[in-house]
């Protein structure tokens, strides 16, 4: 009896941490929607989760640590959907591929703010095993829907002298990157960029990135086939 007791207090204890793990990340979450990145504070977040803020760090020992297991969950979700696209398309040319991986990137908004940050701020102030275990998980990712890329456009394949389904990911990631840094300046900048004449900073990363990642996988199709 006393084994049974003590085995259903670990359960216990063991479904409370993962309850206050879960809900950290969704007020970070939540935070996120509302305020830029630097505005969030730890306090903040464990203050929304009804949490203290010494509790919170006993889970989280930096605010980059709890912000990038919130980035592999959000990058869990895209990749499931690209891959559930990807399946149920089986075949595509540049053109459809290029509205596709935009299509599920449109269907995550959130996610692009956490890439913004990912590779400058969030990777910096973690230890090495969150660091490993993140990488690790993105590797799985990019490894699994890679090769669906590969089998849904064959010029992708690295045998058929393609880049790689892997390589288009890292790409695609560069550019949804780059431009949600384009989309989401500072206040002082958008400030300026709605002065006359500023119109050409102004960017619509919706319509950018897709022309672009279409352009990108109809250059990496033509290169395949070269003369």
């Amino acid at each position: 009896m006393g084994q049974l007791l003590e085995r259903g207090r670990r359960a216990r204890r063991e479904e409370d941490k993962r309850r206050r793990r879960r809900d950290l990340l969704d007020a970070g979450w939540a935070l996120l929607q509302t305020v830029p990145y630097p505005e969030v504070t730890m306090a903040g977040v464990a203050e929304r989760a009804g949490l203290a803020k010494g509790t919170a760090f006993l889970y989280y020992p930096t605010k980059e640590s709890l912000f990038l297991a919130l980035a592999a969950e959000r990058l869990d979700a895209w990749f499931a959907d690209l891959d559930a696209a990807l399946e149920a398309e089986r075949t595509c040319d540049a053109s459809r591929l290029g509205r596709l991986v935009c299509d599920t990137v449109r269907r995550h908004p959130g996610l692009t703010r956490l890439l913004a940050v990912l590779h400058g701020v969030l990777e910096r102030n973690v230890d090495l095993s969150t660091a490993r275990a993140f990488k690790r998980g993105l590797l799985d990712h990019v490894t699994r829907t890679g090769a669906l890329l590969e089998r849904a456009c064959p010029f992708l394949a690295p045998a058929a002298g393609g880049a790689g389904g892997a390589v288009l990911l890292l790409r695609v990631h560069a550019l949804v990157v780059g431009m949600a840094q384009l989309a989401d300046p500072p206040p002082v900048v958008a400030a300026v960029l709605g002065e006359p004449g500023m119109e050409v900073f102004r960017v619509d990363p919706g319509a950018m990135l897709e022309d672009t990642v279409v352009a990108l996988v109809r250059g990496l199709e033509a290169g395949r086939s070269g003369p």
